[in-house]
């Protein structure tokens, strides 16, 4: 993760929606060998890295596990990562939709997705709608319409006995597997709900149950207005979930050189590998620390990175915040003037009237001499 010529490299995920005679470049600077972006179009591509040339924003792209080349994105579609979010599936508006079938991608979704947990792990924006990338039991299912999904909130609200007014308690959000004894209780929690669907689950003596929210009453739950992310919160979303990704990457390929170095220093192992000189277990150690060394040395450097993207971020946020707050003002002052123009005819008016009254006692005056 760098910042070079005023962009923030990093990887990036997009969808590959690009005119079938775009080129795909195998050297950013030699156009003489390349391929055509036909085989990928509507594939997921990773950005690996990006580079500025002249006005012009190239990205190494990698499809899966091979890295194809240098490409100038115009019309691909970003896909902004951010921390898992739990979903349901509102069955009664649920739609398939062209975007999965542009993308070879063609099932059954409603039951796969009936009375299950969805987990949410990107968006996207599609001919003008938000999309959620859908997973289930960690396997990608395609991208949706966020209409069609009702999300996981937290509630924490607490409750007593008086707020279940029905023995209509499950143990899971499926709904499918009543409780048949609830046990007595003076102070539970109204934890969590999916508001549109209408379940909630609720904390009693320790233990998570299911039930109707129709269920309960005497509960004041909040209207939680729509979560609408602006387009540089979905950017930093994008740049942290990165970064994670990146370190954890770095964590599980230390742990494979110590599981290695453990290995080789297995008796019998250095037995059959020959390995049993103290200059190679020494060698080994070296190399395990220099890894480590290089491992915190980037880590340092990232997390430097990453607060001069945090300060970029609180920087723009400020400006959009003011910008608000001067829209705000224009507004009342142009409230404020339109109120006085209307005095201001109401009074024009007025007056008007009383001329047109004063005009014709003068025009009768006149006629009587």
């Amino acid at each position: 993760m760098s910042i070079s010529a005023g962009i923030l490299k990093y990887p990036k995920q997009y969808i590959l929606v690009e005119d079938k005679s775009t080129k795909i470049y195998k050297s950013l600077y030699d156009h003489l060998e390349f391929e055509n972006v036909d085989d990928y179009v509507f594939s997921v591509v990773t950005s690996i890295t990006q580079e500025m040339i002249g006005n012009e924003i190239w990205h190494l792209i990698q499809h899966e596990d091979t890295e194809l080349g240098w490409i100038k994105l115009s019309n691909s579609i970003q896909i902004y990562r951010y921390q898992p979010k739990l979903y349901k599936v509102i069955e009664s508006v649920f739609q398939p939709n062209e975007l999965n079938e542009r993308m070879g991608i063609s099932k059954d979704f409603i039951s796969h997705f009936k009375d299950n947990m969805l987990t949410v792990k990107s968006e996207i924006t599609y001919n003008g709608e938000k999309y959620y990338s859908v997973f289930l039991k960690n396997k990608f299912h395609g991208f949706h319409k966020a209409a069609y999904l009702d999300p996981l909130i937290e509630l924490k609200l607490p409750i007593d006995k008086s707020n279940i007014i029905s023995d209509e308690i499950y143990s899971n959000s499926k709904l499918n597997n009543p409780v048949s004894h609830v046990p007595e209780f003076q102070k539970g929690l109204l934890n969590t709900a999916f508001l549109k669907i209408g379940i909630a689950s609720v904390v009693i003596q320790g233990n998570t149950y299911w039930t109707p929210i129709e269920s309960l009453i005497g509960i004041n739950i909040p209207e939680l207005a729509n979560e609408e992310k602006s387009i540089e919160q979905l950017k930093y979303d994008d740049l942290m979930y990165s970064a994670h990704e990146s370190k954890q990457k770095s964590i599980d390929m230390l742990k494979t050189i110590i599981g290695a170095k453990d290995y080789l220093n297995n008796t019998e192992v250095r037995k059959y590998l020959s390995l049993a000189s103290p200059k190679n277990s020494t060698d080994n150690i070296d190399e395990i620390k220099d890894e480590l060394k290089s491992i915190k040395n980037e880590n340092l450097d990232l997390r430097r990175k990453l607060r001069q993207s945090q300060n970029d971020f609180k920087l723009a946020s400020n400006r959009l915040e003011h910008q608000l707050e001067y829209k705000e003002r224009l507004e009342a002052q142009k409230d404020k003037y339109k109120e006085r123009m209307e005095l201001v005819e109401d009074k024009l008016a007025n007056l008007d009237d009383k001329y047109k009254i004063l005009k014709k006692q003068k025009s009768g005056i006149r006629k009587f001499f």
